[in-house]
């Protein structure tokens, strides 16, 4: 096997998980950790199997050591990795949440436990260590640099403000290359970590929009599943991942036709939502798209103004400009479609939506 190979990395553990020994009994605080545990277990071995990992080293591996988790991923397809690591953040999170310690917690009106996250992408070795093979296991032990720079990124999710999941420089320009991902993340911040020796730079992630965290979660947690993130987001100070992946499962109920009610619970979520986020700018397209595509909630006017205000926060979002420039369509200003279609096209030349209807407007003589 080769011995060197690209990995991308999670670390995640218990956040306060010091704090927490301090305050509980030992039985209490055995609970935890095996709760915390349990969910790590079941996330990770039903994700990977779901999404055709075949695991023991050949091209993924994961441990689990008192409150912290450690997933490597290295399929050979590195953009397959990142977005699995992606998809495994948010449901350990989500697992985690919804977990028996933490339902209790949020009965009791406290806060609840939270979990960090932190990944990066980087050259490791992995090799089978002759102690490995005395113990009767050939499996590879994954040792480098990379790992230690991953270590210490995840000990950065501490000051998050939004998911607590952070990502090195390498794993977010896999992200932006080309990678269909609805995942947005802060301004790049500067971090000098003991022991490197050296500044990184990492992002936090603050919008994953996905509709695989719920649907694939495993079956053991399903039960009441969407109950119990309904009930968490009405909480006083939710976390901000709660609103986009229940808005998001909302959104595919509605594309299938399961719930009629989906609608209004995703509207009334978003406009929730928006009092509670501190980036606000991807609910802004989400009520957008509601407004312009729902059934029962169509307010082309009310949508165009949720995606200029969109705009106004990031002019190159060509999602937006997308979005905007159909709603002005349908609205009959075919000047403003024009220009919108124009615009996209200074960010992507070669957008075939926005050259197609272009050369159609051309075509196509006032009436």
């Amino acid at each position: 096997m080769d011995r060197f190979v690209t990995a991308t990395m999670l670390f995640s553990d218990l956040m306060s998980s010091t704090e927490m020994a301090k305050i509980l009994t030992l039985q209490k605080y055995d609970q935890m950790i095996a709760d915390f545990q349990t969910v790590m277990y079941e996330v990770a071995t039903d994700h990977l199997c779901q999404f055709g990992y075949v695991g023991g080293g050949a091209d993924s591996e994961w441990s689990i050591v008192g409150d912290e988790l450690r997933v490597f991923l290295y399929s050979g397809d590195n953009r397959f990795d990142v977005r699995n690591a992606l998809l495994i953040a948010l449901k350990i999170k989500l697992g985690w949440l919804v977990s028996d310690f933490n339902q209790k917690i949020l009965k009791e009106g406290r806060l609840v436990s939270r979990i960090g996250v932190g990944m990066n992408c980087g050259k490791v070795i992995r090799d089978v260590r002759p102690w490995r093979v005395k113990q009767g296991s050939a499996q590879p032990n994954v040792e480098g640099y990379a790992i230690n720079v991953t270590k210490r990124i995840e000990s950065s999710t501490r000051n998050g403000q939004g998911y607590q999941v952070t990502v090195g420089d390498s794993f977010w320009r896999v992200c932006g290359d080309g990678n269909p991902l609805n995942v947005e993340f802060g301004r790049p911040q500067t971090q000098v970590f003991k022991g490197l020796g050296q500044s990184i730079t990492v992002y936090e992630l603050v919008a994953f929009i996905n509709h695989e965290i719920v649907s694939t979660m495993p079956q053991s947690m399903k039960q009441d599943l969407v109950t119990k993130m309904e009930y968490a987001a009405s909480q006083p100070m939710p976390e901000p991942w709660i609103f986009y992946t229940l808005i998001r499962h909302y959104i595919s109920e509605m594309v299938t036709a399961r719930s009629q009610a989906a609608e209004s619970k995703a509207v009334r979520l978003g406009r929730e939502a928006l009092n509670s986020l501190e980036y606000k700018r991807p609910m802004y397209n989400i009520l957008g798209w509601l407004h312009a595509y729902s059934k029962n909630f169509r307010d082309l006017d009310l949508a165009f103004n949720y995606f200029h205000k969109s705009l106004e926060l990031n002019p190159r979002d060509t999602k937006a400009l997308l979005h905007r420039a159909r709603i002005a369509e349908m609205m009959g200003h075919r000047d403003l479609s024009r220009r919108t279609y124009e615009e996209i096209l200074i960010y992507e030349p070669y957008h075939a939506e926005a050259l197609r209807k272009i050369q159609r407007q051309d075509t196509t003589p006032v009436q």
